[in-house]
């Protein structure tokens, strides 16, 4: 179901640009079996190899009877949007609907509400979702969630999964989320251009909406000066300019080591000028610069990036990635972007409907379901590394249970795994 918070036109505005891949449709059934990966699986190769066989999802188990309702709030409007995690939501659904048995033999059902990254539309849409009365709120992409958590804090409904963007989702006290991003993939990112590869001077090319900073000012920059890079030139590029020529033209004046992008709509541009400018030293940027579309926009720009990712490459060999590339064939739109918010998305369906697969109705409560998840340490992450909600993943970040990231690199158009499960440690520091 989807719940519109004021009246538009048209749907949701398209996907930022570059982040678009297309894959064949296909709607054959199948049968094989599932399953987390582990922290040696995550090796496997990367790359777009051949599609997995339908059999990969297993045997079905179609849920019957009365749905298991889940709010979720999704950024589908504005400059930045990301419909692909909402997507990839509704594909996992779907999935576990028709082969997993749903929630204690239930099927799960979204009720779905589009926001525009604003706390005041989300706070709307949050109040809308709770007339649907879900028994809990499945995390998305919503950079407006400050708005809508405090609604959900007083439903008393846990919020499970998602994109934790802001402060008030990673530590939210009724919350469980399973992969960092923005936060714990910029940092790790930042530790390992320092650590491993030597870098001394950096540009931060961000985008300079209220995520953008927070993201550029409250993480990458601070974790770069903690691991002992130096001299760091901070450029802001607004969220609707189509010109980045000035901001790469400052960038590269500084003849820094690396440049890290931080521009999800802007990448192919920025690394695109970059080439063009004849930059030669390292780069870095957000997994959404390393999108198939984007790769291509940056006509070239892009060969050698590294960067950040929760989530196993989705063309990896590992079984998790298998499940998720005939999950998607089968019931995802052709063009979903394949970026780590997508698969963030699907994990968190995943990862909900394994802890809950064998509740009853009555215990659909809060207390219940965040214990799920709490109890015990190092449960099995969909595509990600194992997570343990004990408040303890990341500094400042209680309700995030999992700050690994495997660093990747762009090699011939196709991202390969520079090392595995890193992450920021003590370099990275809040901001108060």
């Amino acid at each position: 179901m989807h719940i519109n918070p004021r009246s538009r036109g048209t749907a949701a505005a398209a996907a930022a640009a570059g982040l678009l891949l297309a894959l064949t449709a296909c709607s054959s059934s199948g049968a094989g079996s599932g399953g987390s990966s582990s922290p040696a699986s995550a090796s496997s190769s990367s790359g777009t190899g051949s599609a997995p066989a339908a059999d990969v999802l297993g045997t079905a188990k179609k849920a019957a009877g009365s749905p298991v309702v889940l709010g979720v709030l999704n950024i589908e409007s504005g400059p930045v949007t990301f419909p692909e995690v909402y997507q990839a939501e509704q594909a996992a659904v779907a999935y576990v609907n028709d082969y997993k048995g749903g929630i204690g033999g239930h099927p799960i059902k979204l009720v779905h509400c589009a926001t525009d990254g604003q706390p005041s539309t989300s706070q709307r849409c949050a109040n809308q979702i709770l007339d649907q009365k879900p028994v809990a709120i499945l995390g998305a992409a919503d950079t407006g969630s400050p708005g809508a958590i405090p609604v959900y804090q007083r439903a008393n409904l846990p919020y499970l999964g998602g994109i934790a963007f802001t402060p008030v989702e990673q530590n939210d006290p009724d919350a469980a989320i399973f992969s960092s991003i923005s936060t714990g993939d910029n940092a790790a990112m930042a530790v390992y251009a320092a650590k491993k590869l030597g870098v001394k001077s950096a540009a931060v090319i961000y985008t300079s909406d209220t995520q953008g900073t927070a993201s550029a000012l409250g993480t990458i920059v601070p974790t770069m000066t903690n691991a002992g890079i130096t001299k760091i030139t901070k450029i802001a590029v607004p969220p609707t300019s189509s010109d980045v020529s000035s901001a790469v033209a400052t960038a590269t004046s500084a003849s820094p080591d690396l440049v890290y992008v931080d521009t999800p709509a802007a990448c192919p541009n920025v690394l695109s000028s970059l080439k063009q400018l004849g930059y030669t030293g390292k780069i870095a940027g957000i997994d959404p610069c390393t999108a198939p579309k984007a790769i291509q926009g940056a006509n070239g720009g892009a060969e050698g990036l590294y960067f950040a990712a929760p989530v196993l490459d989705p063309f990896s060999t590992d079984k998790d990635a298998q499940i998720y590339q005939a999950a998607l064939k089968k019931y995802a739109p052709a063009d979903i972007a394949l970026d780590s918010l997508a698969t963030i998305g699907f994990q968190s369906v995943i990862n909900v409907q394994a802890a809950l697969a064998n509740f009853t109705t009555a215990d659909l409560t809060k207390d219940k379901i965040l214990a799920a998840f709490r109890t015990g340490s190092d449960h099995p992450n969909f595509m990600g590394h194992p997570y343990t909600c004990d408040g303890k993943a990341m500094a400042g970040a209680t309700a995030v249970c999992n700050a690994y990231e495997q660093i990747r690199q762009l090699k011939g158009g196709k991202p390969t795994v520079a090392t595995q499960w890193e992450t920021a440690g003590t370099y990275y520091k809040p901001a108060h």
